[in-house]
């Protein structure tokens, strides 16, 4: 049988780089991988400079839903690969076999979590996870980071046991955590610490911009009441024991 391979872009309102996100994904990704720019509604000349530039892309553009609304399109598109990934619309891959290190890696791990805000220095305060990590995937850890999402890899397992982001987030913040929260709740990670920087990949992507443009440039206090709404969202969510979300393509 052969392994299907995605990648899925989550893009709103970044015309001015998204063709370095696009051109960095189909240079480096493995031969018949299918590459998905998935938009939340652009205003911009994103879906006119797309389809024009990108006519091997899958183009899906619908409604402003937030970032978990446009998530969970990216997780509907890709629900039948066999190994697929989201990223987010400023983080480039600059060299190949990234995609094949996190593959290799899921006869572990069913996700991975890639962001540029690490939280821990993981050789330094947690030497038993270093550890553990060369043993099981002889690799040696640099960071562990909560699920900020700007790469998220993930097997068809997660997509199927876990379905999308739950819907009662609006706008921005919290929704990848919580739907990593039901990743972990589901056993399809195998260590406690989940959020992992693996070195054979953590080198092989770049930044190309933080809060600049997209959702944040159109209205910053929108997006931070939407964050501070969704806090008190997250946490209603703790206490409800709810595993699956409907993949639903708006």
């Amino acid at each position: 049988m052969t392994t299907t391979r995605a990648v899925a872009i989550s893009t709103y309102n970044r015309v001015e780089h998204i063709d370095e996100v696009i051109q960095g994904v189909l240079s480096t990704v493995p031969n018949g991988t299918d590459v998905f720019v998935v938009d939340d509604g652009s205003t911009d000349s994103t879906p006119q400079f797309v389809t024009r530039e990108f006519p091997g892309v899958h183009y899906y553009r619908g409604p402003n839903m937030g970032v978990g609304g446009n998530k969970t399109r990216c997780l509907y598109l890709m629900r039948q690969h066999h190994f697929s990934c989201i990223i987010e619309d400023d983080l480039v891959p600059t060299e190949k076999n990234w995609f094949e290190c996190y593959e290799a890696a899921a006869s572990l791990m069913d996700v991975h979590h890639w962001a540029r805000v690490q939280d821990k220095e993981i050789p330094e305060t947690v030497p038993s996870f270093t550890e553990y990590m060369k043993k099981t995937m002889n690799a040696t850890p640099i960071f562990a980071s909560s699920p900020r999402g700007d790469m998220t890899f993930i097997t068809r397992k997660v997509i199927s046991t876990v379905g999308g982001f739950n819907p009662a987030f609006q706008g921005c913040g919290m929704s990848h955590g919580e739907w990593s929260s039901r990743v972990i709740r589901a056993g399809l990670v195998s260590h406690p610490l989940n959020y992992l920087d693996i070195a054979e990949a953590r080198d092989k992507f770049k930044q190309v911009g933080d809060q600049i443009g997209g959702r944040w440039e159109e209205d910053p206090e929108k997006i931070k009441k939407q964050i501070a709404y969704n806090r008190k969202v997250a946490k209603k969510l703790k206490n409800i024991e709810q595993l699956y979300c409907p993949l639903i393509l708006r």
